[in-house]
This record gives structure tokens, sequence and C-alpha cells, in this order.
């Protein structure tokens, strides 16, 4: 009989079920969000962060740790782009409107 190999494993066991849920729960909302701001004519990516975002936090439910800061950290460091960038495609609206 033979060892598993980690990635064997975690398809045996249904190792990332949480991650993968909570990424396509985040996508789903930074979607909503991209829908928003494209009516204001802005063009943003709010749906892979938010992904990132969501997958830390199934990740910390299956006790993946490493995954999960990383990602989590990842996922807010991207949002926080999002609104920079956001926050520069306005400004750049109002300065060629003004």
């Amino acid at each position: 009989m033979r060892e598993l190999n980690h990635q064997e494993i975690e398809s045996v066991s249904g190792a990332g079920f949480f991650a993968d849920l909570g990424k396509s729960i985040g996508a789903a909302i930074g979607n909503i969000v991209d829908s928003g701001t494209a009516v204001g004519g802005l063009t943003t990516d709010a749906t892979t962060p938010a992904g990132q975002l969501g997958s830390g936090i199934g990740s910390l439910l299956e006790l993946d740790f490493v995954t999960a800061i990383s990602n989590i950290g990842a996922g807010i460091v991207g949002i926080v782009n999002f609104g920079i960038n956001a926050i520069s495609q306005i400004k750049d609206k109002n300065a060629t409107t003004a």
C-alpha cells in the first residue's frame, strides 16, 4: 500500500470546502460592488480581493492558518487598493468636469 501525497489527502478529506465557499461568497459580493461602481461610471475590481478575503476566512474554519493569513492579508490589501483606485477615478472625473 502506498502513502498518499498532500494533494490526494486534501482531495479525499474534502479539504478546501469552506475556503471555496468563502471565495464564492466574497466574489459574489465583490461583483455586486463592481456593478454598483460601474453604474457610477467607474471601472473597478472588487471581485478578486473580496474572493481572496472570503477564501481566507474559509481557511480559518479549516484550521489552515497559514493560507488564511495569506489570503486575508492579500484580500485586505486588494480592498484598500480598490478604494484608492475608485477615489482616484472620482477625482479625475471631477477634475475634467470642473
